[in-house]
């Protein structure tokens, strides 16, 4: 049976500290960009997998981190993945060249991987299920704060204390996750310690970074590689994709039970987080590079430009979580869908006629959604399973959110260059006719808007039922 933590406030802390470290770096590198690309010897290829190795890391092996934290404790995954993520912070900070800066961001990825479902576990498991909405509101509300400030700090520290501090911020934060936990020392549920199916995690390690280097390669060809590679990888890692999802039903210990989504409530959930991820990613990695491109913002007001999204996210995700522990997440998910795609139809529209008035009002009521979206399915994807699954199924929601990132991150970027755009860098930007600018990201507003209308239709038909598990069960 699972006991409650000593102090589940701690707890929360820790993994709170643990989860905007994941988010934030997701999104602060992007302003920082030219100053990286500028003092390592950086061209546009290069630059942009500073961000992408990261995400392509992270939608790689999530799932596996996921089942990790099964198999030698949650604890002990989120302790070994909060020292990967410090030490290669450190590695980012220090990093002399461009390739050694590029490695160190696939070690962040890594570490994400580990710390992240098993912080999530975690907190659901320190508290009671009438409690467990609002600490999960705190665990997913101030990391998505963050993200969405990740471009305003990122430029305030690039401009006044360097590039390198980015990487920096996190090393206290980091200290001080580990010495809370192990103060704290969390209570987890005796899992069964299957053995991990290594032939699941080279499929699934290979198959998703080859799938979207492939995608990004149909956007922007790097220097020095074959166009036909780009092919090659899109279709190889499709296959291999393919294959492990097919495995996963076959086998005895699964490395992902898929099985779970024969709950189809926990399916759509994870769709929606997938597709909303796909919606959104675009606005966040390449919104401040339009707001200079087509309305001339200066870089630090491109990122201030961003908080209409972020404040309403911030002022909402309580009520969203008290929501949830009184109604459940049927009703959440469904109006969060809904003003998600009503925020980006008129960003878009704002965005075509450059019209910063009508993109801060889609920002106001996008933020709103995703703060009725994140915090109830995160909350409800580890509830839904019994306590020894819960870092499963955190594995397959946060693989299902970057998965998302990746993937919106590569369609974004090939509707920018094939409508216009012949580079996604900020500076290239500011010299391109605002026309030209306003109207390729316009078509990315569309296909975001498409990917969101997925999301609605899954929620309102797969989203049906409230947690059929109780904590009382573990």
């Amino acid at each position: 049976m699972t006991k409650a933590a000593t102090n589940p406030w701690l707890v929360l802390a820790a993994m709170t500290g643990s989860l905007a470290m994941v988010f934030l770096d997701a999104t602060i590198v992007g302003v920082s960009l030219p100053a990286i690309q500028r003092d390592l010897g950086l061209g546009v290829a290069g630059g942009a997998w500073v961000v992408n190795a990261y995400l392509v890391a992270l939608a790689g092996a999530m799932a596996i981190g996921g089942r990790f934290g099964d198999v030698i404790g949650r604890v002990r995954a989120f302790q070994a993945g909060v020292s990967l993520f410090a030490l290669a912070s450190l590695a980012c900070a220090l990093a002399p060249t461009g390739e050694v800066l590029i490695a160190a961001r696939v070690l962040q990825g890594l570490g994400a991987c580990l710390m992240q479902p098993a912080s999530s576990a975690m907190v659901a498991g320190a508290f009671p299920e009438g409690k467990r909405g609002k600490a999960m509101a705190v665990y997913v509300g101030v990391p998505l704060l963050f993200m969405m400030l990740g471009p305003v700090l990122g430029g305030a520290l690039t401009q006044w204390a360097g590039w390198r501090w980015i990487f920096g911020v996190n090393l206290p934060v980091a200290i001080a996750a580990l010495a809370l936990v192990a103060i704290v020392r969390p209570v987890e549920p005796t899992a069964e310690r299957r053995p991990i199916h290594w032939t699941s995690a080279a499929l699934l390690v290979l198959g998703l970074p080859a799938l979207v280097f492939g995608l990004q390669e149909q956007a922007r060809p790097t220097d020095g590689i074959a166009p036909w590679i780009g092919l090659v990888a899109l279709i190889g890692g499709g296959v291999l994709v393919a294959v492990f999802t097919r495995l996963q039903f076959t086998i005895a210990a699964p490395l992902l039970d898929l099985r779970l989504f024969r709950d189809r409530t926990l399916l759509g959930q994870v769709i929606v987080l997938g597709l909303t991820q796909v919606a959104t990613i675009g606005q966040t990695m390449f919104g401040p590079a339009y707001l200079q491109g087509a309305l001339g913002f200066t870089p630090l007001e491109s990122g201030l430009a961003g908080l209409p999204l972020a404040l309403p996210a911030l002022l909402l995700v309580h009520v969203a979580g008290r929501v949830y522990d009184h109604r459940g997440a049927v009703g959440v998910v469904r109006v969060g869908s809904v003003l998600c795609a009503a925020g980006l139809a008129a960003i878009a529209v704002g965005m075509l006629q450059r019209s910063y008035a009508i993109i801060a009002c889609g920002m106001m009521l996008h933020g709103a959604g995703m703060a009725f979206l994140m915090n109830p399915i995160q909350t409800d994807v580890v509830s839904r399973v019994p306590p020894v699954q819960r870092g499963e199924s955190a594995g397959l929601a946060a693989t299902a959110r970057q998965v998302g990132n990746a993937l919106g991150v590569a369609i974004a970027a090939t509707l920018l260059a094939r409508t216009g755009l012949d580079s996604l860098d900020a500076g290239t930007m500011a010299q391109a006719e605002a026309e030209t600018v306003a109207r390729s990201f316009a078509w990315m507003g569309a296909m975001q808007v498409m990917a969101m209308l997925a999301a609605v239709v899954t929620a309102w038909s797969l989203v049906r039922d409230r947690v059929p598990h109780r904590t009382s069960r573990g």
